[in-house]
């Protein structure tokens, strides 16, 4: 479809959405989702590294890690949850 045929689509549909409230609701929820910038992560970069190099050693076997499972029973024994 072409830029001017879409743009025109879009008006007469924005039409239907304005007589219902409900969907303007929505509308403009999807236009503020699409106006705000993306922001930055409040996690530092360091973190994500750390990650990385933790996960990397768990793939090579150099490190080991309990399944949920043995880790809740360990929980449980220890803290009683």
């Amino acid at each position: 479809m072409e830029t001017k045929e879409l743009r025109r689509k879009l008006i007469k549909d924005f039409g239907k959405f304005i007589d219902d409230d409900s969907k303007l609701e929505i509308l403009e929820s999807v236009f503020d989702a699409i106006s705000h910038d993306e922001k930055e992560s409040v996690i530092p970069g360091s973190h994500y590294n750390l990650v990385a190099e933790q996960r990397e050693k768990y793939l090579s076997g150099e490190i080991e890690a309990s399944s949920w499972e043995e880790t809740e029973k360990r929980l449980n024994a220890k803290y009683g949850f």
